[in-house]
């Protein structure tokens, strides 16, 4: 989803700083030409991801370091997994050609 995406990036490269509020639904809604739904869809995204808090009428913010995902050892994890994925499919995929 575009919002998550670049919420989420802004997160990353720390435009968007841990405790930081976040604009209003309404002002994410006219930056990405999008239905306050939509916003608030992205922005669920996001806290089930722990990126983001929700506090009622005072809004959301941007959740504390601890509690996001350490994105580059993810990444690497996902990337590694991958690998070992494609290696079992060759070998699945071998097994096969010589039944």
């Amino acid at each position: 989803m575009q919002i998550a995406d670049a919420i989420r990036k802004d997160i990353a490269d720390e435009v968007l700083k841990p405790g930081r509020k976040l604009p209003t639904h309404k002002q994410l809604a006219e930056r990405f030409g999008v239905a306050t739904q939509t916003v608030q869809n992205g922005l669920r995204i996001l806290r089930e991801e722990g990126l983001i808090e929700s506090a009622g009428a005072r809004g959301s913010f941007v959740a504390d370091k601890a509690r996001q995902p350490d994105r580059p050892g993810d990444l690497d994890a996902i990337r590694a997994e991958v690998a070992q994925l494609k290696e079992r499919v060759a070998v699945l995929e071998e097994l096969v050609r010589h039944k």
